[in-house]
């Protein structure tokens, strides 16, 4: 859920000679906020709330390098030191004090409705094929995953027709069932995602939502091995 200026400007240039029925190109248009942050340091604020509970809310640091690396730190609360670290499609788990990293799924939950898939940002031209729904007055795509055994092998992605962003995202299981809606509800400058809502549709009644405010976005050079089991153990 997480990476995103000559590049910036080239981008932006693209986006106005892009073919409005050309799914493929839409959705690289909606990969934009990604690709101006290639690798750096994300702070973001995640906020869960759930009918008759207490709300949970932590700070996190996200560390991305390229598409594929990142590694994210709890920084506050019980799960303080506790860290993901995501290379391809391998996750772990660190935790502080414990001999050895976690093997996790990368569908698990990070908190509330955000998996470790969906801070470890989303791309949309990756990992989907795309259809565009004729007529409407909005960009609809219906959305394929291009591998097998992807956690959701089916999707609809709403695009905004004036800037070509991402809007609004349903997922669905290989059972068919939709399990979470994503909202893209804010961006900042250089198209950087600033606030987004993850409703768990599987939850009753819908009534479990997080919320992720992205407070800053810092690009720097990360050593490699920041993106091992044994690096990313080091980060304090």
């Amino acid at each position: 859920m997480c990476s995103w200026i000559a590049a910036l400007s080239l981008a932006v240039s693209a986006m106005t000679a892009v073919p409005p029925g050309d799914a493929a190109a839409l959705l690289a248009r909606a990969d934009a906020p990604h690709d101006d942050f290639k690798e750096g340091v994300i702070r973001l604020r995640v906020a869960v709330t759930e009918r008759g509970k207490p709300p949970l809310a932590n700070l996190l640091e996200l560390f991305v390098k390229g598409s594929d690396a990142s590694l994210c730190v709890f920084r506050e609360g019980k799960q303080q030191g506790r860290k993901i670290l995501t290379v391809g499609e391998r996750v772990w788990l660190i935790v502080p004090g414990a001999s050895r990293p976690v093997p996790v799924s990368k569908s698990q939950r990070l908190m509330g409705a955000a998996s470790f898939g969906d801070i470890a940002r989303l791309r949309f031209a990756e990992e989907y094929e795309g259809a565009l729904r004729p007529g409407g007055d909005e960009l609809v795509l219906d959305l394929s995953a291009k591998r097998k055994g992807a956690p959701y092998p089916k999707a609809v992605l709403w695009l905004d027709r004036e800037d070509g962003l991402p809007r609004r995202l349903r997922l669905a299981l290989a059972s068919g069932k939709e399990a979470k809606e994503v909202r893209f509800t804010g961006y900042g400058d250089k198209l950087r995602l600033r606030t987004m809502e993850i409703r768990d549709l599987l939850a009753a009644g819908d009534e479990k939502v997080t919320s992720l405010v992205f407070e800053s976005y810092e690009p720097k050079s990360l050593d490699p091995a920041l993106f091992t089991p044994e690096g990313a153990r080091a980060v304090p």
